[in-house]
């Protein structure tokens, strides 16, 4: 169990807090044992915080902190789901509450309990009736940042704009190489020896620029000029708009689909583009669940650094100091750029011990953030290095003349750029023959 004074810090490190309900005022013997006490509203290091923006992030008082007192001066307690049992003591303005060896009081007037941790930092609860539901349970008991090779490659081509799919031997994607723009395609191919040859592309969708394609049951999704989400099925049959409006950074995690919306905020809908609920509600960039209930995102207001997340309970930890960007996981490391004296650098923290998060940084600078990691390589702008020297990844050039933009246990694809950034050449490679070939 981690230290309180270790639980305030992380604490101080969340954004937006707290909420409440009603309560009872009955006055007993011992004012504190009918019912249970629940977190109505907090102040953080002086910073007051009301009800609703508590209730925003958190769903409801109980998420935040419960009290529930016994006669036999003993008491228990849950603070954003890491539970606590000690022993309480009359005092002559309030209780004093032993809570892992640390003491904190606790103040009742007009029927408000006042709950401090620390100078400048409490709780207020109210009175309810009956007893709490069951503790929450621990957070981190979900916490498992272990991805497989396929799930890496999944990530990898998310952070690289999702423009490619590849399925029996179909390749779906960008049909056109005179710019960034272009339209969604069907193209089959076959291997001739070593190397891909490709039959006539079948345009699907010519309505503009596509990206993030991703695949639940029978439906290809996709966002559409970065202002509506659609899917077909992989004939280009059944095409239909699911979501209308800003968005980007479409995926999926357990058959429901998520996005951010035009203020940035991760929302979330089922397959049939319905049952739409905010999952965070602030400007967020590079989302993505690294475990069952665990986010990575960059958080915009916070210099634009890491933030790790847990959706059931709302607790936020900040990762990084710097400018952080294009997060992919490998295994327990969390690969990434930070920006230093505009150059990017190359990354990686350890995650497995979220008590200790290992970091390190390569010795080259990069023109450009983003990266890919395959089985063997990790691909920056214009080169790569072997996933051991991942430290040596570098790029001299003052632009970009080659950029990854997928990759699987089987192909990769990869981009020719000229100087302006725009695409002058698209080619498949086979990862086992090590052939490739252009495609239109």
């Amino acid at each position: 169990m981690k230290k309180l004074s270790a639980l305030i810090l992380s604490l101080a490190m969340l954004a937006g807090l707290l909420s409440g309900c009603g309560g009872g005022e009955e006055a007993p013997a011992n004012p504190l044992t009918t019912g249970y006490w629940v977190a109505d509203t907090m102040t953080m290091e002086g910073t007051p915080f009301t009800n609703e923006e508590m209730t925003s992030v958190f769903g409801s008082g109980d998420s935040v902190l419960t009290l529930t007192f016994k006669e036999d001066n003993t008491y228990s307690a849950v603070l954003f789901a890491e539970p606590f049992t000690g022993t309480y003591a009359e005092t002559e303005t309030g209780w004093d509450l032993d809570m892992m060896g640390e003491t904190v009081t606790v103040s009742l007037a007009d029927g408000i309990l006042t709950f401090t941790l620390m100078e400048g930092t409490f709780f207020t609860l109210v009175n309810q009736e009956g007893t709490p539901a069951t503790p929450g349970q621990d957070p981190w008991a979900t916490y498992d940042p272990n991805f497989t090779l396929e799930e890496t490659y999944a990530m990898s081509n998310f952070m690289g704009l999702g423009r490619y799919y590849i399925e029996d031997d179909v390749l779906y994607g960008l049909t056109h190489v005179a710019s960034t723009d272009g339209s969604l395609g069907a193209t089959p191919f076959y291997m001739k020896g070593d190397f891909p040859e490709f039959e006539e592309t079948t345009v699907l969708d010519d309505r503009g620029p596509t990206h993030y394609l991703t695949k639940i049951g029978d439906y290809l999704y996709y966002t559409l000029n970065g202002n509506a989400i659609c899917r077909m099925m992989l004939d280009g049959s059944g095409q239909e708009t699911l979501y209308q409006g800003a968005c980007d950074y479409l995926f999926t995690h357990q058959d429901r689909l998520y996005f951010t919306d035009e203020d940035y905020r991760l929302v979330s809908t089922d397959p049939d583009g319905k049952d739409l609920q905010t999952v965070v509600n602030k400007e967020i960039y590079y989302p993505y669940f690294i475990s069952s209930d665990w986010l990575i995102f960059q958080d915009d207001a916070d210099n634009e650094s890491l933030h790790l997340y847990n959706t059931t309970y709302g607790i936020e930890l900040n990762l990084t100091d710097e400018p952080s960007f294009h997060p992919i996981l490998d295994g327990h490391y969390l690969y990434f750029t930070q920006e230093i004296d505009g150059r990017f650098y190359l990354s990686r923290m350890d995650m497995s011990d979220p008590d200790n998060f290992s970091f390190e940084q390569s010795e080259n600078p990069l023109p450009e953030a983003w990266f890919m990691i395959g089985e063997e390589y990790i691909y920056g702008p214009s080169n790569g290095v072997t996933r051991e020297l991942w430290k040596q990844l570098s790029c001299t050039t003052e632009y970009v003349q080659q950029a990854e933009m997928y990759i699987s246990a089987d192909y990769s694809i990869h981009h020719d750029l000229d100087d302006q950034g725009y695409i002058v050449g698209k080619t498949l490679m086979s990862m086992e023959r090590n052939g490739g070939n252009s495609f239109p």
